[in-house]
């Protein structure tokens, strides 16, 4: 009894070990995308094996080279170009256009930019590459194309109110502001925040009406002074000559 206690109780290891479950079935078709640190290691690593063409003239690839990339030029979306002629027209149309840099934002967050930009009649608008570049191409607005490599909204709004996009754009810091297009002209964020601080055209009118007023009364004092001067002195020598008569 003691020795089967020693042997078999005593001395038996209970070993853990790992069993591995499946609970769905694994899309052999389709299977899922790796992990995104994964993917670069696979981009990376994936091989590269030079293209030779044997036997072939120099005029002969290049023809076939031409005649690869004719077919691979894509055919205009009968939408995309609809959609194309809005925006131009809202360029148009809009006295302001500036240009955000839209980091990821949830879908609460973008409703509350909507509703802020609307309070001000203002439309934020989100375009694809393909919609912007028939929209804009060969036309005034040519130079906002580099801009939409990456996700860009545009605001839109049919007047100059660059202190309130200030405002708004720092209460969502999701949307970086990169320029704007103000009065035709392409302005960075530096000039952007100058010319918010800037009065409106009827207060600078005022301003300069005042300033050509005073310039107009300083030069009219300046020009009479001396008359002024000498009937005053004049005045002082007729009052004392007339005092001695008097007394």
């Amino acid at each position: 009894m003691e020795s089967f206690c020693h042997k078999g109780l005593l001395y038996i290891k209970n070993i853990p070990h790992l069993e591995l479950v499946r609970y769905r079935r694994v899309n052999v078709q389709r299977p899922a995308k790796p992990h995104y640190e994964k993917a670069k290691v696979l981009a990376v690593c994936e091989p590269r094996y030079p293209k030779f063409n044997y036997g072939l003239s120099p005029e002969v690839t290049c023809r076939k080279q031409t005649e690869l990339k004719s077919k691979k030029i894509k055919e205009e979306n009968p939408y995309e170009l609809i959609i194309a002629k809005e925006c131009l027209h809202w360029f148009n149309q809009s006295k302001m256009v500036a240009f955000f840099h839209a980091n990821p934002i949830k879908g609460e967050d973008q409703f509350k930019a909507r509703v802020m930009f609307h309070k001000h009649n203002m439309a934020i608008k989100q375009y694809g590459p393909n919609v912007i570049k028939y929209a804009l191409e060969n036309t005034k607005y040519s130079a906002v194309l580099p801009l939409f490599q990456s996700r860009t909204a545009v605001v839109f709004s049919p007047e100059l109110q660059l202190a309130q996009l200030l405002k708004i754009s720092k209460r969502i810091p999701q949307l970086i502001l990169m320029t704007c297009i103000a009065e035709d002209r392409l302005l960075s964020r530096n000039e952007i925040v100058m010319y918010s601080n800037l009065p409106d055209l009827t207060t600078a009118r005022a301003g300069l009406v005042a300033t050509l007023n005073s310039a107009v009364s300083q030069v009219l004092s300046n020009i009479t002074h001396h008359q002024r001067t000498l009937v005053s002195h004049l005045q002082k020598h007729a009052e004392l000559l007339q005092k001695p008569e008097e007394t």
